[in-house]
């Protein structure tokens, strides 16, 4: 039995082969597509009844492949051959089936029809008519040849319906795929080089949808270009698309900078973990004809500094210090590679073991590269694995070391030609006119000022602002002496970041001068040193976070955005900028959560995967836990604190941040319940409200050790001591309030005790009724002082509660 397996997408020239190889052999079936295009999707809907089609593999069976040739992809138990049907030039030779440049695959199986005399009907024209038509262009575009011309020719005879082709095939866009347009189309560019006018397509979008290239297609854009190429950003896939005029530009030239190849005319690549962006800055550098840093051997550092293994620790060790390295690859007396080493090991062992060889502590497990290799090669292999070098090998000879900041300089040079979307943004009156003053002040100095970040995310949200962040490229502090000055107020420098807050009515104001930042190990304190706007916001963590809005006169309220921030807000999206993004910081992990939880956003695809393979390194653990514990705090400060611990849940975070700590349906039952009790407060004592996020803290701390926790998060007294007296006297104070009959015996529970207790000893519901009764009535109790005149001292104060108790009681 053959089974034709189509790639996820298939258009219609796939569908048509498919079908043809049905017609072709009669033990041939289809396995039921998972994904088709748009326009393959519908014609399959209307002819599905002429396709014989399997939902499972059998157990033994021939593969055959249309309009492909990756083999690669099926290696499948059962397969005995392979047939392929393809008209790619790069197509595997040696299999059976055929191969040829052509304009379509169907057209290679049409001529196979007519060389065995195969009788078809005009339905069966019809389909096979559709493949040869859309993959031609109706016999329009470059790649088309006279056997399509032919095959076609063949088809109408046998009766295909040209009716039927056009109500499928229509040229005009419809509303749907305008609308497609609207949401994925990000940037258009064009450009006139050499006499060529070539114009470059970006579309985002969380899921591959087969119509983009389709869509693009009928663009009149392209109708004179010379060349075009499509970048289409999905999850964590980026797919690359080039289509060109035969013999006057040859796209396959450009796309094998990438890897990619395909026709002359017609070519194609697909990446992983590279944004779309930084594709199209790398693409017009191919154009433009230099020679952008793409390759392993582009960005490594060599010759490179190895270790012998026979080498001391103390020797060792003094080699990388007087280098400033944080580690080496290592290699035996010949030279070979035989692992890698860190100074953070050695310097653990150096106290014991100072004179043992190197060889008995280096990393023996590790990955490699090789020059050839792309410089995304690399960064998987760092935001996967957590590796913090790797070794480059030619010929099996070490030649180099690659590191994360060879590769984050890369990326900063790769990002640095990007075109900004710049847009007018309104601002609230009453930041208008600070911002308006920042920037008067800013054209005094020969500066440049920007409101960024948050600020810029919740103007755009519509939310309220009360923090404004300015980033001066400049000077920073100069700029925030000039505004306190203007304004007669306060500053608050801290020369050491560069940084100064000064308050301005209700408005908190923070500077800070533009700059680029560098981590020497996951989750340190990042080194920082002056840079461009561009470059300050690259630093930053999610795409939201790094717009800017110019405050300077000629061009204020002007909007800036590199990397797509405005789009993910309408998508409600958290995207982070760069794949190595929480290796290099983990902290982002837990911000990226909060933020999810507090917008209702969902992570990016290919930031779930990045998060994912962050936490799977355990780089939480190596974190600063000043900085983790920092963050938690603004956690459960936030009012949709609950939404954030569910996505902590989802991922694992407080397993890596509390010893001992484990999820269960009771922890759960009891936060749900702790949501409704403090909301009752909140509404019933608004003028005693408290900081209830730590209430959900100490629930999450029950079953642990977190005394310990609590000091380190700073946790103010009245926390550590209600934690105390909820671990120690909450089961025992619960047992007396079951026990107490009167009202008087409820209040005499309970009324030396804080607050915040009966909060969280409502959650028992067999006294919940108990702490209502005593907060809304109980303690309200008011005696007539009056009755008691002549009482002093002790005596007043006895009858006073002895008269409490007999009106509790009737209550």
């Amino acid at each position: 039995m053959k089974v034709v397996i189509l790639e996820e997408g298939a258009d219609l020239d796939a569908l048509s082969s498919a079908y043809g190889v049905l017609l072709l052999y009669e033990d041939a079936y289809l396995l039921k597509p998972s994904l088709l295009s748009r326009r393959a999707s519908e014609v399959f809907k209307r002819f599905r009844d002429k396709f014989r089609i399997l939902d499972h593999l059998p157990d033994r069976f021939e593969l055959v492949l249309v309009d492909s040739h990756n083999v690669e992809d099926y290696k499948l138990p059962g397969l005995e051959e392979i047939y392929i049907y393809d008209h790619h030039p790069k197509a595997p030779k040696g299999f059976k089936g055929k191969v040829d440049t052509v304009g379509s695959a169907t057209t290679l199986i049409v001529e196979e029809l007519q060389r065995l005399n195969k009788s078809i009907s005009p339905e069966d024209a019809t389909i096979l008519a559709f493949g040869i038509y859309e993959d031609t262009g109706s016999l329009t575009y470059e790649g088309t040849t006279e056997r399509d011309a032919l095959a076609l020719a063949w088809l109408l005879k046998m009766g295909a319906s040209l009716r039927t082709i056009r109500e499928y095939l229509r040229e005009s866009l419809s509303r749907d795929e305008i609308d497609f347009l609207a949401k994925s189309l990000t940037a258009v560019e064009k450009l006139f080089l050499n006499g060529s006018k070539i114009t470059i397509f970006v579309l985002k979008s969380e899921d591959y949808n087969p119509e983009f290239l389709q869509v693009i297609y009928r663009l009149e854009d392209i109708k004179d270009s010379d060349a075009f190429f499509v970048i289409v950003s999905a999850g964590s896939k980026t797919y690359l698309f080039g289509r060109g005029l035969k013999d006057k530009f040859d796209t396959s030239k450009v796309l094998e900078v990438f890897g990619g190849g395909g026709h002359s005319f017609a070519s194609a690549v697909k990446l992983e973990n590279v944004e779309a962006e930084r594709v199209k800055t790398i693409l017009v550098q191919v154009l433009k004809g230099e020679n952008p840093a793409i390759k392993v051997k582009d960005v490594m550092n060599t010759p490179a500094f190895a270790v012998k293994e026979d080498l001391t620790v103390e020797q060792a060790l003094f080699e990388l210090t007087k280098r400033n390295y944080a580690g080496a690859p290592v290699v035996d007396e010949k030279g070979r590679l035989v692992g890698v080493v860190y100074k953070k090991v050695l310097l653990k062992v150096h106290k014991l073991f100072p004179l043992r060889q190197v060889k008995d502590f280096i990393q023996s497990d590790f990955h490699t590269l090789s020059t050839e290799d792309f410089i995304w090669d690399a960064e998987k292999i760092l935001s996967t694995f957590g590796e913090k070098l790797i070794p480059v090998l030619e010929n099996g000879k070490l030649v180099g070391v690659v590191t994360r900041l060879d590769l984050m300089q890369a990326i900063r040079r790769q990002t640095q030609p990007l075109k900004s979307l710049h847009k007018k943004v309104k601002l609230p009156s009453k930041v208008e006119e600070i911002a308006k003053k920042v920037g008067e002040v800013c054209k005094e100095l020969g500066f440049r000022g920007y409101l960024v970040g948050g600020v810029v995310r919740d103007i755009l949200m519509g939310k309220n602002i009360w923090d404004l962040d300015f980033v001066i490229e400049g000077n920073g502090l100069e700029t925030a002496k000039r505004v306190a000055q203007l304004y007669g107020v306060n500053i608050h420098p801290f020369p050491q970041f560069g940084t100064a807050h000064l308050k301005v009515g209700d408005f908190k104001l923070e500077f800070a001068t533009t700059r680029r930042e560098t981590y020497p190990h996951p989750g340190a304190y990042p080194e920082v040193e002056p840079a461009s706007i561009k470059e300050d916001l690259l630093r930053r963590d999610f795409t939201i976070n790094a717009m800017a809005i110019s405050v300077m006169e000629e061009d204020f309220g002007t909007l800036i955005d590199y990397f797509g921030g405005l789009r993910d807000l309408k998508n409600k999206l958290i995207r982070i900028l760069h794949p190595l993004s929480f290796v290099e910081d983990p902290v982002r992990i837990l911000r990226a959560l909060r933020f999810a939880g507090r917008f209702d956003f969902k992570l990016s695809k290919s930031t779930e995967k990045a998060l994912k393979n962050a936490l799977a390194l355990g780089v939480i653990k190596h974190a600063s836990k000043g900085r983790l514990l920092n963050e938690l705090k603004l956690v459960f400060r936030e009012e949709k604190l609950l939404n954030i611990l569910k996505l902590y849940r989802e991922y694992g975070i407080l397993e890596q941040l509390i010893e001992g700590f484990q999820w269960t349906p009771n922890l759960e039952a009891k936060l749900e319940k702790l949501r409704e009790i403090v909301s009752w407060h909140h509404i019933e004592f608004a003028d005693r409200a408290i900081e209830y996020g730590w209430l959900y803290l100490i629930i999450l701390l029950e079953d642990v050790n977190g005394e310990h926790f609590l000091v380190g998060m700073s946790a103010p007294g009245w926390v550590r001591e209600l934690y105390n007296l909820y671990k120690t006297q909450a089961i025992q104070i619960i047992r007396k309030l079951q026990q107490a009959n009167k009202n008087s015996e409820i209040y005499l529970v309970l009324k030396k005790l804080p607050e915040p207790f009966y909060l969280l000893i409502a959650l028992d519901e067999r006294v919940r009724q108990k702490v209502v009764l005593y907060m809304e009535k109980l303690s309200k109790v008011k005696v007539d002082v009056s009755k008691f005149a002549g009482l002093k001292g002790k005596e007043l104060g006895m009858a006073i509660e002895l008269e409490k108790l007999k009106l509790m009681d009737s209550i």
